[in-house]
């Protein structure tokens, strides 16, 4: 019995803890707030960001404002 209810305590715990975590922010996302662009990119730089999602669209969103910045005439 106590067995049973370590077990299912054990499997509902990770469970819990992942649906508890929020969905990546989306490249528009972070596109339209360069602040917490900004906060993604040097927490994904450092190793610190857990979610690789989340990374990927803020190096997607730098990448893609980089070469549009090459683009644009010099003022």
């Amino acid at each position: 019995m106590k067995a049973t209810i370590f077990n299912a305590f054990a499997l509902l715990v990770p469970a819990f803890l992942v649906a508890c975590q929020p969905p990546a922010r989306g490249k528009d996302y972070l596109k339209a707030h360069p602040q917490e662009l900004a906060e993604v990119l040097k927490a994904c730089a450092d190793g610190t960001h857990r979610d690789a999602q989340e990374c990927s669209n803020a190096e997607s969103v730098k990448t893609l404002d980089q070469k549009l910045r090459s683009l644009s005439p010099a003022h």
